[in-house]
């Protein structure tokens, strides 16, 4: 009887996941696309994301040489742009000594282009092409 009712358990546990797993594959998406500028020259290499906020999982485009294109979910997002590279402590922090050697990565875009305060709208049935003009200050 106990192993029985342990059984059942175990089942109606998997039947949850498997419920949970089968919402996040399911999430309306679109094509994105567009171009990503600084001060006006194409921004090399770094992400696009689009993020919905609801809790399903956000769109990550890989932007290089100032372009992107991936899938994005359909309604309102939250998008946070990024460009990162390596830099040594050392030269981050024009400081010298031990330890100062290990790279850490900074984004090259200012922060208020990484915050989520640019919102942008994913139709389903249109083009969602979104073009990010920046300027460093």
């Amino acid at each position: 009887m106990i192993r029985c009712a342990c059984a059942c358990a175990l089942l109606l546990a998997a039947a949850a996941l498997v419920g949970c797993d089968k919402k996040r594959t399911d999430v309306a998406r679109a094509r994105v696309s567009g171009k990503v500028t600084l001060d006006g020259k194409a921004v090399e290499t770094g992400t696009v994301t689009f993020d919905a906020a609801n809790g399903e999982p956000p769109g990550t485009c890989t932007l290089l040489d100032g372009r992107y294109e991936g899938m994005a979910p359909v309604g309102k997002n939250k998008v946070r742009l990024a460009a990162m590279r390596k830099i040594s402590m050392k030269e981050k922090m024009k400081i010298d000594g031990p330890g100062y050697d290990q790279t850490v990565e900074e984004n090259l875009l200012p922060a208020k282009y990484n915050d989520g305060t640019i919102i942008r709208e994913v139709v389903g049935d249109g083009p969602n092409t979104f073009d990010f003009d920046l300027k460093s200050k």
